[in-house]
């Protein structure tokens, strides 16, 4: 759909990404790339474009905060209302170059914001998303390289010891970035205390995969409190390693959103055909994470919220509407599991100034969703229209797009590591 200048948006509801109610009776005047002004419909100009919207909630556009993206995956997070990613883990050159072709470029995808490649320990686990470091010195000198390249912050990876985790959490802040990470040895209290900003995945926390009483997740979120750290559990990439054998997945008509060789990828994954113990020990844990997570929420804790698309049975956007319903399940109301993929996220990322909320002044961002996801999370996946920067797309037009991709081999580190994982190539 060409973009449209100068119109307004005119849906049932509209919910601004904070209020802790809906608003009716007004629309959103949308001016080139930006939010004009929410007006009474009756106060609308009488020869102003209007686009109505019946039966729909008008959102700020959702945000992924765990991604490692691919070429293809663009339009798929579109249609699913999805305007700003943050890759965690990529080739640092091609990322940057995907960040500046969506910049200029609506019909690519998402806003993207990057972290360049993983920094990991001596014996990088991804070779083409990751970049290994054996001593201080290096990992200092790589974070300076990412940060001079104007990465949006800097991803500490699952091999570094305490040691080198402090040594790139100090050179980061030193280049004024924010930090995140997949702990692996050191203990999430180690890493909150040497100044982590954000921890993946809920790793390297120990009470939030056990059975813990009340104290011990005390205990750890009075830490995350006093340090101001946020979490960024990515429930539904442990749900999906646990349950990779359940057919349903199969049958999951989002999968016409996610590229062949991904889907392929999904299906000789290597866990599916490992021992039990391979999976069962992503499939006990799931009670406990959402304990801690509800603990957290109810605490105050700063929660992100991530996806770590396309790991398999993860459609890229889709899977946002699917860690939503988590954030739910563990005992989040929907609408703060909607602060958590809007303004939130914008926060924690460092956009709040410019996107984010439903007001006069910021980026037009929005999704426009049938029904209403404030009362009923799952009415999240009924995405009518998505505007990113002003730009209004429809999910029809979105597909084609996607598809027109499938007989390409996607472009991207993740797609080259996971076929190699996936070979057994190490």
């Amino acid at each position: 759909m060409e973009p449209t200048p100068f119109y307004a948006l005119i849906p049932d509801r509209i919910w601004d990404g904070q209020a802790d109610s809906v608003q009716t009776g007004l629309a959103v005047v949308i001016q080139d790339q930006d939010i004009d002004a929410l007006l009474p419909v009756e106060e609308l100009p009488s020869d102003l474009m209007r686009v109505a919207l019946p039966d729909c909630t008008l959102i700020p556009g959702l945000m992924d905060a765990h991604v490692h993206y691919s070429s293809v995956m663009g339009p798929a997070f579109l249609a699913a209302g999805v305007t700003t990613i943050r890759d965690v883990g990529n080739d640092l050159n091609w990322i940057l170059a995907q960040r500046t072709r969506h910049a200029s470029d609506l019909s690519a995808g998402p806003s993207i914001m990057c972290c360049g490649h993983l920094h990991d320990g001596p014996d990088v686990f991804w070779p083409h998303m990751g970049r290994a470091h054996a001593h201080p010195d290096d990992l200092r000198a790589s974070i300076r390289k990412h940060a001079a390249a104007g990465v949006d912050a800097i991803k500490l990876y699952a091999g570094l010891d305490l040691e080198l985790l402090k040594a790139g959490i100090d050179e980061a802040h030193q280049a004024g970035k924010f930090v995140i990470a997949h702990l692996g040895s050191p203990s999430a209290e180690d890493a909150v205390r040497a100044g982590l900003d954000e921890f993946e995945h809920l790793s390297g926390c120990d009470v939030a995969w056990r059975e813990a009483s009340q104290e011990e997740d005390d205990a750890m979120i009075n830490l995350l409190l006093a340090h101001q750290v946020v979490i960024n559990p990515t429930l539904v990439v442990w749900d999906r390693l646990g349950r990779i054998l359940d057919r349903s997945f199969h049958h999951d008509a989002r999968r016409v959103w996610a590229h062949p060789c991904h889907r392929d990828i999904w299906d000789r994954y290597r866990s599916r055909f490992g021992p039990p113990e391979d999976r069962w020990r992503h499939q006990g844990p799931m009670v406990h994470l959402k304990r801690f997570l509800r603990r957290a929420y109810e605490r105050g804790v700063t929660i992100a919220l991530g996806t770590d698309t396309p790991f398999p049975h993860l459609v890229p956007g889709m899977s946002v509407h699917d860690e939503l319903c988590m954030y739910v399940d563990a005992g989040i109301p929907p609408m703060d599991a909607l602060r958590a993929a809007t303004s939130v996220n914008a926060k924690v990322l460092g956009i709040d100034g410019r996107t984010g909320m439903i007001k006069p002044g910021l980026l037009a961002d929005l999704a426009a969703i049938r029904g209403n996801p404030l009362e009923q999370i799952g009415d999240i996946s009924e995405v009518v229209c998505t505007v990113r920067a002003g730009r209004r797309f429809e999910p029809s037009e979105l597909l084609r797009a996607v598809q027109d991709t499938f007989d390409q081999i996607p472009d991207g580190a993740i797609t080259q590591d996971l076929l190699e994982y996936i070979g057994g190539d190490r």
